[in-house]
């Protein structure tokens, strides 16, 4: 996913990407540190600290999440198309993209070349946010026609940090995204966040409002 850089910033150690305010770097990964994210920018990969980008909002991005996970969550989409984008299982560092077609999940593996740019067939894009927004018009699929749609399910942000008391319950920091999976209970909800499964107290959370 894309992300603006907020102040320059110059390395202290060789693992850290420098960049310019202003530019855009293209993030990979966001679990491993929660102040230093993995990030690419022309090319060259490094870690870069989290409160010197801005991320744009992509309520499709939801980071680790399993592929059963990512298909409990698009087939209770009511309509063909809906997407997700996911860190692979299988290839660390890599994206996957899962979408529904009529009562299955179908599963894509996202490329990127030795120049960093991504593809599934043949067109190459500079960014995860290029790609979707053309298959938004144009099929991820070479057997099947199906143009990505953005999911219809709720999408929550943890206004505060949550640390579980009980089994079944989901850590939450602040600035997550959850996706809601169940509201049958007003004052605690399940959800998906980073890969985990789970219930979270409501006033815990506010809706996802991109800007």
């Amino acid at each position: 996913m894309e992300a603006i850089a907020k102040h320059d910033f110059s390395p202290n150690s060789e693992d850290e990407l420098a960049f310019k305010k202003g530019s855009i770097v293209k993030v990979l990964n966001t679990d491993d540190d929660p102040n230093w994210w993995k990030a690419e920018q022309n090319g060259v990969e490094g870690l870069v600290p989290k409160n010197y980008i801005q991320a744009k909002p992509h309520p499709w991005y939801v980071g680790r999440i399993t592929r059963q996970q990512s298909e409990n969550i698009l087939k209770k989409q009511g309509f063909d198309g809906a997407f997700l984008i996911r860190e692979s299982e299988s290839a660390p560092g890599d994206f996957s993209l899962s979408v529904k077609n009529a009562a299955d999940v179908l599963h894509f593996r996202v490329l990127r070349d030795a120049r960093g740019k991504y593809f599934l067939w043949m067109v190459k894009f500079n960014s995860l946010n290029e790609l979707i927004d053309y298959h938004r018009t144009s099929s991820v699929s070479r057997t099947h026609l199906i143009c990505l749609k953005d999911m219809a399910a709720e999408i929550v942000v943890a206004v505060f940090d949550f640390e579980p008391q009980e089994a079944g319950e989901l850590r939450l920091h602040r600035g997550e995204k959850i996706t809601v999976l169940d509201k049958s209970d007003n004052n605690w909800w399940k959800g998906v966040c980073n890969g985990e499964e789970g219930l979270f107290p409501v006033p815990y959370v506010k809706p996802y409002a991109p800007s």
